[in-house]
């Protein structure tokens, strides 16, 4: 895969999880069955979204570097995604996350493995 591609895929795809945390965090916490209180938890998840834009215009504009700076990208983006994915494994392996989300945290796994791959492609590419 070209890195390029990888980079603007990755960027639409923090962009589209970060843009409804920032603007509706409450809405999206409890539409995935976390409870939205308290206000803590809320400003927690707009912080995560506002981050996640960060990265998708990061993504974007490094979607033509070359060298070293392109591979921190695909690293970044690689650690991004795995520290997600085991964060979230283990969070749900000590109960921390409610057992009627297990659907939910499968597909979430399947993507960032995707992304994973996705990106370790454009590696070895760049």
């Amino acid at each position: 895969m070209r890195p390029s591609l990888a980079l603007a895929i990755g960027a639409v795809g923090f962009l589209v999880v970060g843009v409804p945390f920032v603007v509706a965090p409450a809405q999206i916490m409890s539409a995935v069955g976390w409870p939205a209180t308290p206000n803590e938890a809320v400003v927690i998840a707009r912080d995560g979204g506002v981050l996640m834009i960060g990265l998708a215009i990061i993504d974007w504009f490094g979607r033509d570097a070359v060298g070293r700076p392109l591979r921190a990208l695909l690293w970044g983006n690689i650690v991004i995604r795995a520290g997600g994915a085991v964060a979230n494994s283990w969070e749900f392996a000590v109960g921390l996350t409610p057992s009627d989300l297990a659907a939910g945290l499968a597909v979430a796994l399947a993507v960032d493995v995707a992304f994973i791959v996705m990106f370790a492609l454009a590696l070895r590419r760049a």
